[in-house]
């Protein structure tokens, strides 16, 4: 019997103990997914995307002669330039520094609003209008502060306290450019004059600067050596800006350079062309153009610099 327990005891069942079972999943098989498509940045100066150009012409333009010369620059460059006519040159300006490759913008400036955008820096000077032509050619005109004779004043610093008069607040000459004149002698226009009148006609405020009904105006250099003479010598100046430039046409640099190239060409040889001079002259007072770098407006910047303003800020 015992030998009997034994045998029985060894062929029992072993019973092995085990884990959880797991059981196997089918892996997914990896599908490539297309990416979305990239959008096609149209170039500079086709139907979808023209190129805009901002002018500020110094009278007003018909819709007519603002596609002549829209028409005039494709036919010569290939490029589609929207021309938008402003009324001040910090509309320009604004434009010129929003530019982005979908939307370039290429601004005429002039003096102060090319500085904001230099300061800003939104762009370089291109090329700028000339009035004259042959040895008579100019880029731009200086600006003067003048009074009478008989006052005795001898520079800018005398019109401390003294009664300055002018065509108006947004005049060129007799404003915007003796305010900086002032300024960079010293003289804060706003708080430094006893009071400021404005005249209606040019003549009125000469005669009331000879009379001494006013002790100062501003003028350019052009209309004061265009005065009759017994009006010049009974005047005399004060203080006299650099040359303060005529349009100035800057480019941004979103601008690629195979278009910078075909809109250059194409200003160029319309401004050697009798007709295309006559289509640009409305828009743009000009004679000719010429090609201009930074380097030329050095005496403009020293000037301007003696301002103490702040061209970034003003221009924003």
């Amino acid at each position: 019997m015992l030998l009997l327990l034994v045998m029985l005891a060894a062929c029992r069942e072993v019973q092995v103990e085990q884990g959880p079972f797991v059981a196997a999943t089918a892996t997914a098989t990896p599908r490539s997914t297309p990416l979305p498509p990239v959008p096609t940045v149209l170039p500079p100066g086709t139907e979808d995307n023209p190129i805009r150009m901002l002018i500020n012409p110094a009278e007003s333009v018909s819709a007519d002669q603002i596609t002549d010369f829209e028409e005039a620059l494709r036919e010569q460059s290939g490029l589609v330039v929207e021309i938008t006519v402003v009324d001040r040159y910090a509309e320009a300006l604004a434009a010129l520094c929003d530019s982005r490759p979908t939307s370039v913008a290429v601004a005429w400036l002039d003096g102060a609003s090319f500085q904001a955008a230099v300061a800003q820096n939104c762009g370089e000077p291109i090329m700028q209008v000339e009035q004259g032509r042959g040895s008579n050619a100019q880029t731009g005109v200086a600006g003067q502060i003048i009074t009478s004779r008989r006052r005795g004043f001898s520079n800018v610093q005398a019109l401390r306290g003294r009664t300055f008069c002018r065509m108006g607040l947004n005049d060129y000459y007799s404003w915007l450019v003796p305010s900086l004149i002032m300024r960079a002698n010293g003289i804060d226009p706003v708080r430094d004059l006893e009071a400021v009148v404005d005249y209606s006609s040019r003549n009125e405020l000469i005669e009331a600067i000879i009379e001494g009904e006013c002790d100062a105006t501003g003028m350019s250099e052009t209309t004061f050596e265009s005065l009759r003479e017994v009006q010049r010598e009974a005047l005399t100046v004060v203080g006299t800006s650099p040359e303060m430039p005529f349009a100035v046409l800057m480019y941004p640099l979103s601008l690629p350079l195979g278009e910078r190239i075909r809109l250059d060409n194409a200003l160029l040889a319309l401004a050697v062309d009798p007709d295309g001079r006559a289509i640009m002259r409305p828009l743009l007072s000009l004679d000719g153009l010429s090609r201009v770098s930074a380097d030329d407006f050095e005496d403009l910047n020293e000037f301007l610099g003696r301002t103490r303003l702040d061209f970034a800020q003003l221009g924003s």
